[in-house]
């Protein structure tokens, strides 16, 4: 195939019409990926703790238009706040946010019918995470999706939605992205949101001593994080690849 008829696929991260009339975002392949490992979370938290919580609640901060679509094979798959919506066992509450507006009418008009109590919002997402917090009781148990593009989500964020409530995370650390701007000046303020303490700076001065950080480096900073704040079991397994092998992200699990 020439340059001049090869198929252009189209790009990621954009809003385009759904079968349903609703806007959906476009996904390269491996987001299925994340998604079902997503899936299956849900439904092993909400089977395994049903009735032993006041309230069961599902905390999506980048919560995207609820359905997507794979940019290379036109399949459209249900994103994340669908996934929650449909649970085996019903949440009893959804709280789901994105600061696209766009995107988040779409999700409001697809879950218009939906009889789970549901609260969208339309904040950046650090300022949802505080919010989210403040819904929360000592009495509730609450799994929260945090699935950023870059360094969207401040290690703050994390730390005011989970203080002093039960939060099981899921989330997305961009750890190709990651390392590939680490050693850049312009990126320091960033990753000083991100990580949330100074110590991830000893991974600069490995950079400059011609070491560049393991994805391992990077996911044992940012974890620490969340030791600091109280989680005792945390899992990094689950490596998600691009088509030519190259790590995209790690999808950390902690509770």
């Amino acid at each position: 195939m020439t340059a001049k008829n090869r198929v252009q696929r189209p790009p990621a991260g954009k809003l385009v019409l759904a079968s349903d009339g609703n806007l959906a975002r476009t996904v390269r392949p491996w987001a299925s990926e994340k998604l079902s490992y997503l899936k299956r979370y849900i439904d092993i938290f909400t089977t395994s703790m049903k009735g032993k919580w006041d309230r069961l609640v599902y905390i999506d901060l980048m919560c995207g238009p609820g359905k997507s679509i794979i940019t290379d094979t036109g399949l459209e798959i249900e994103g994340s706040p669908l996934l929650a919506l449909h649970a085996k066992y019903p949440f009893t509450q959804l709280y789901l946010n994105d600061k696209d507006a766009r995107a988040l009418k779409a999700l409001e008009q697809r879950i218009d019918n939906e009889s789970v109590a549901v609260q969208t919002r339309g904040l950046d997402c650090n300022g949802a995470a505080r919010e989210a917090g403040g819904l929360l009781n000592r009495r509730d148990l609450a799994l929260a999706f945090i699935d950023p593009t870059a360094f969207q989500i401040g290690f703050d964020g994390i730390a005011n939605l989970t203080q002093d409530h039960s939060v099981d995370l899921i989330i997305t650390v961009m750890t190709g992205y990651i390392r590939r701007f680490i050693g850049q000046p312009s990126y320091e303020s960033a990753m000083d949101r991100f990580f949330g303490f100074p110590e991830w700076r000893e991974l600069i001065e490995r950079e400059a001593g011609r070491r560049s950080p393991t994805y391992r480096d990077l996911l044992d900073k940012y974890e620490a994080g969340l030791r600091a704040i109280g989680y005792i079991h945390v899992n990094d397994v689950v490596r998600v690849p691009n088509t030519r092998g190259q790590t995209i992200y790690h999808i950390v699990f902690a509770s």
